[in-house]
C-alpha cells in the first residue's frame, strides 16, 4: 500500500493542540528558576502518584509548559542554548523532587542535540516543536544484543515516506510523548531514526512497565505494525560523522549522573528534617558523621559532572574531533561511577538512621532507594568503571566509543 499524503504533520499538531502558555527561559538562571518552580509541583503530586501506578500525564504536562525542554535549543532558532552545567545542574533537581519523572526527559535531550547535525529545514521544524513544549519519548532499545547497533525493527520505502516493522522495550516516555524516535534498519543497509509522531496508526505504545522503582518512566514496550513516516521525518544516522556520534551518545549520558546527585541532594534534604527533629543521643554523633561523609561524596561527584559539562561546552563551541569525543565519553563515564554508587548510598545511609514513622510509604521515603536503585541498573556501572581503568593503565578504548568512532582508522589511543 501508498501512501500519497502526509499525515505526520497533521498528528503531531493534532498532539499538542491546545498547548497554550509554554514559558520560554531566556537564559541559564531563568532555566534553573523554572527547574526550582517545576519542582515544587512535582514534589506535591509524586508520593501518591507512584502509590497508585498512575501514568504522569498531568506531571509532564508541567514539564512541556515550564519551556525546561527547549533550554537546549541554539538562540538562532529561538532558544536559550544554556550550558551543559546547566542542564545537568536542572536533572540534579527535578530529581531531587521526583527521581523517576526527572529521568523522563534524558532521551528527550539525546533527541535534541541529535536534531542539531541535521539540515536548516529538519532543525527548523523540530526545534520549533521544542520551543512549543512537544515531548521527544524514546524507542531505540531491542531485547537481545546489536539492538541499537543493528536493530531488527525494519524500515522500508513506501511512496513519499516509509513504513516500519518491529517490537521495542524500554520505551521511556515515549507512552506521553508527542514524537516517538524509533531505530530502523533499512534495507539498503544505513540504519535510521524515525520521528513518529505519537498517535500515528500502528503505533502501539504499552502501559506494560512493572519495576520496583522508576514506576513514572513507564519504560513499556512498542509494537510498530506497517507505521507510516514522512520522508523527511527520517534521519539516516549511518552518514553521520564518527566523532559527532560518540559526542552525542556521550552528552545524553552526562544526565544520568546528574539524576543519582538530585538522589543525594533529597536525602541531604530529609536527613535535615531528622536532624532537627531530633535524634537520641547515642546516634547524634553517627549521624552527623554519615551527614558529613555524604556532603563530601556528593561534592565530589558534582565536581566530576561539572569537569565533564566544561568539556560538552567546549566540543559544542569548537565541534568534535576523535580526540574530544573520547575525552568527553571517558569524563562522562567518570562521573557516572561515583553518582551510580552515590545515590543508593545515600537513601540506603537514611534508611539506617530513620525510625519506622520516618520510612512510612505514604511520605514517599520508599521512593528515595527504589528509584535510585533501578535507576543505578540503567547501564553497567560495573563494567564501565574496568573501561575506564583500562584505558588509563592500559590504553584500551572502551568498546562503545571504540565501535562509535572507528571508520577509517582515525581513533585516538
Amino acid at each position: 500500500m501508498t501512501t500519497t499524503t502526509d499525515p505526520a504533520h497533521d498528528l503531531a499538531v493534532a498532539a499538542g493542540s491546545g498547548r497554550d502558555g509554554v514559558a520560554r527561559p531566556r537564559d541559564d538562571a531563568e532555566a534553573i528558576a523554572a527547574a526550582h518552580a517545576l519542582a515544587i509541583r512535582w514534589r506535591e503530586l509524586g508520593p501518591e502518584r507512584d502509590r497508585d501506578r498512575a501514568v504522569p500525564y498531568a506531571e509532564l504536562e508541567l514539564l512541556s509548559r515550564s519551556g525546561l525542554l527547549a533550554v537546549t535549543v541554539p538562540r538562532a532558532y529561538g532558544g536559550p542554548g544554556v550550558r551543559a552545567g546547566t542542564l545537568t545542574r536542572i536533572f540534579a533537581i527535578l530529581s531531587a523532587a521526583d527521581t523517576a519523572l526527572a529521568q523522563v526527559p534524558q532521551n528527550h535531550f539525546g533527541a535534541v542535540f541529535g536534531l542539531e547535525a541535521e539540515d536548516d529545514e529538519r532543525k527548523a521544524f523540530f526545534f520549533a516543536e521544542t520551543l512549543r513544549g512537544a515531548r521527544f519519548g524514546n524507542a531505540g532499545h531491542e531485547r537481545g544484543r546489536g539492538g541499537r547497533s543493528h536493530p531488527k525493527t525494519t524500515l522500508v520505502d513506501d511512496g513519499d515516506g516509509y513504513r516500519i516493522n518491529g517490537v521495542k522495550s524500554f520505551c521511556t516516555g515515549a507512552l506521553t510523548a508527542d514524537w516517538v524516535p524509533v531505530s530502523a534498519s533499512h534495507p539498503d543497509g544505513w540504519i535510521a531514526t524515525a520521528f513518529v509522531p505519537r498517535g500515528t496508526p500502528g503505533l502501539d505504545v504499552r502501559e506494560d512497565w512493572d519495576a520496583f522503582g522508576q514506576r513514572a518512566t513507564v519504560s513499556g514496550s512498542a509494537v510498530l505494525t506497517d507505521v507510516w513516516v514522512a520522508r523527511r521525518h527520517v534521519f539516516d544516522q549511518s552518514g553521520r560523522p564518527r566523532p559527532q556520534a560518540a559526542f552525542r551518545y556521550a552528552r545524553s549520558q552526562l544526565t544520568h549522573a546528574a539524576i543519582q546527585i538530585g538522589v543525594a541532594h533529597a536525602v541531604l534534604a530529609h536527613a535535615g528534617r531528622l536532624d532537627r527533629a531530633g535524634l537520641p543521643a547515642g546516634v547524634a554523633h553517627r549521624f552527623a558523621a554519615w551527614r558529613e561523609d555524604l556532603l563530601l561524596e556528593t561534592s565530589a561527584a558534582e565536581a566530576l559532572v561539572d569537569r565533564a559539562a566544561d568539556l560538552v561546552d567546549e566540543v559544542v563551541s569548537a565541534g568534535p574531533t576523535p580526540a574530544s569525543a573520547l575525552a568527553v565519553g571517558l569524563a562522562v563515564d567518570e562521573a557516572k561511577c561515583v553518582a551510580y554508587d552515590l545515590g543508593p548510598a545515600a537513601a540506603d545511609g537514611l534508611a539506617a538512621f530513620a525510625g519506622p514513622a520516618d520510612t512510612d510509604a505514604d511520605r514517599g521515603f520508599d521512593r528515595y532507594w527504589r528509584n535510585a536503585r533501578t535507576h543505578s541498573l540503567h547501564d553497567p556501572v560495573r563494567w564501565r568503571r574496568h573501561y575506564v581503568g583500562d584505558y588509563h593503565l592500559n590504553g584500551t578504548l572502551p568498546p562503545v566509543l571504540r565501535s562509535l568512532l572507528e571508520s577509517t582508522g582515525d581513533v585516538p589511543l
